[in-house]
This record gives structure tokens, sequence and C-alpha cells, in this order.
């Protein structure tokens, strides 16, 4: 009989001990997780914190981290409820966020199917075609020039010779020119492969851009001078506002549109196939007896 008893007090000195346990651990509702903060029933665990400092701490003190993030979050997290309070149903948070996804896949899926199957490279005579037929798109908002600038103090020795080899503009001359300045005080600049704006260069001038651009108009390698310096400036090409800009400034503009035409066309032609190839394996289903 003591026995029995025994072994009853032992066995529910047991239970009540797995009882408690357990309520003690039910009763944790951060299941072992160290809580830093709290809104509401939402908690930031140290965790939580410890990774976003590890990513992002780069070396800042760990205290002042964690006191700003703790209280950026307790704001977001305030602010995110308040929000909850006064946006639309969970319903149509729901349509917007299932019409934001599906737009994801779609966009994914038509970016890997042109990267897949679209040639996507154009000929020179597809980009010359659309530039010729196109014109009045590519008008210039500023004049344009290539050439050369050069400037030399007015003191400077052989200016005779610096004349000469600026009207030649062989490669030989325009070698001479740049070894020329490499000695002196002067500013050389050649810029016959690409285009820069005739205002630009008469900023570093004492005349205005009409000024020079009428002169260059008139001859295509001018001289002048201020009280300190001689100017040597040369408009091998020149294009006026309102002219087309030249095809290989806008070559670039040119490829993106026919590309994104291209790509456009591309899409439907696969959308129209699919429709077609659906139809074909009556996949599709018209209720026409439910339409107004």
């Amino acid at each position: 009989m003591n026995l029995f008893r025994y072994v009853e007090n032992g066995l529910c000195t047991a239970v009540m001990a797995i009882l408690l346990f357990a309520a003690c651990h039910s009763a944790d509702p951060h299941k072992g997780r160290i809580p830093l903060a709290g809104v509401d029933d939402t908690y930031l665990y140290k965790d939580e914190v410890d990774l976003m400092y590890a990513v992002n701490g780069n070396g800042e003190d760990s205290v002042a981290y964690v006191e700003s993030y703790i209280k950026k979050w307790v704001i977001e997290t305030l602010f995110y409820n308040k929000a909850q309070e006064n946006v639309a149903s969970d319903n149509d948070i729901e349509k917007r966020v299932e019409m934001y996804r599906r737009n994801l896949i779609l966009n994914d899926y038509q970016e890997r199917l042109v990267v897949q199957q679209l040639e996507p490279e154009l000929s020179n005579s597809e980009i010359r075609d659309f530039y010729n037929s196109n014109l009045s798109m590519f008008d210039a908002e500023e004049s344009l020039m290539k050439g050369y600038f050069l400037k030399v103090p007015s003191n400077s020795p052989r200016i005779n010779d610096l004349r000469k080899w600026c009207v030649g503009k062989t490669e030989e001359d325009l070698e001479k020119i740049e070894k020329y300045c490499l000695t002196k005080d002067a500013v050389f600049e050649c810029f016959f492969e690409e285009w820069h704006p005739v205002a630009v260069i008469a900023a570093r001038t004492p005349l205005t851009e009409y000024q020079l651009k009428e002169r260059l108009l008139r001859k295509s390698t001018i001289e002048f001078n201020d009280n300190s310096h001689v100017y040597f400036i040369s408009a091998d090409t020149m294009v006026l506002e309102g002219d087309s800009k030249p095809i290989e400034m806008v070559s670039g503009e040119i490829k993106e549109l026919l590309l994104n035409s291209k790509m456009a066309r591309f899409i439907k032609e696969k959308k129209s196939a699919l429709y077609n190839e659906a139809m074909q394996n009556n996949s599709i289903r018209i209720y026409k007896e439910n339409k107004p």
C-alpha cells in the first residue's frame, strides 16, 4: 500500500513538473528570442537587430546603432498600424498585390523572351533609313562644330609658323602645333571627331557666340586676339541651330527607338501566336449567352 502511494506521489510530481515546464514555455510569446522593443502585439528581437548591424553597421558604434534602429522601427511600426486603420480593405490590398505580382511575372517573362529569341542587332542601313525618314525629330537645339581651339600668349615666338600650321591643318601640321604647345603657356584642343557646342568654345574667347559663329561661317579657320592672347579656331564642320543633328550624334537614340519598336512587334506576335494556338486547341471558352 505504501509502495503504491509512493509511486503515485512520484508520478504526480513528475506530471506536475512536465505541466509546469510546458506552461512556462507556452506562456513565453517570444519562444526564447530576446525582445528589444514592442508595439502592441508586434516585437523587434535582438537577433534581427544583430543581423542588421552586421550587414549595415559599417563599424558604427553598436549601442548608438541599436538605439537608432529601435527608434526607427517603433516609428515605422506605429505608422504602419495607423495606415492599416485608414487604408482600403484587405481585399483591395490583396487585389493590388496580386496585380503587382502579375505584372512582375509578365515583365520578367517578356524580358526572357527578348533575350532568348529576339535578334537585337540593327544594320547601319536601318538606322540611316530611319534617320532620313524622320529628320524633323532630330533638330539641333544649338549650333555645333568640329575642329580645333588654340590659345597662345601674344608674345609667343614663331607666331607666323603657328599661323601657317593652323591654316594647313594636315596631320603633320597638327603634330607641330601640339609639340609647340608643350613648351608654351598655351591651350590646344583638337575635336575633329566629336561635336562641341559653339557656345562652349565662344565662352573661352572674347567673342560672343554670335560673333564666333558668323566669323566661322565666312571662313573655316579664323585668328583674332585680345590684350594678352592670340586665338586660332577652326570649324572643320558646322551644324547650325535648327538644322538636323548629324547621324552619329543620334544613332544611339535611333537604335533605342528601333529596338523598342522591334520588341513591341515581337511581343505582339508572340501573344497573337499564343492566342491562335489556344483557339486551335479549344483552350478558350467564350460564354456568349452571358454577354450583355
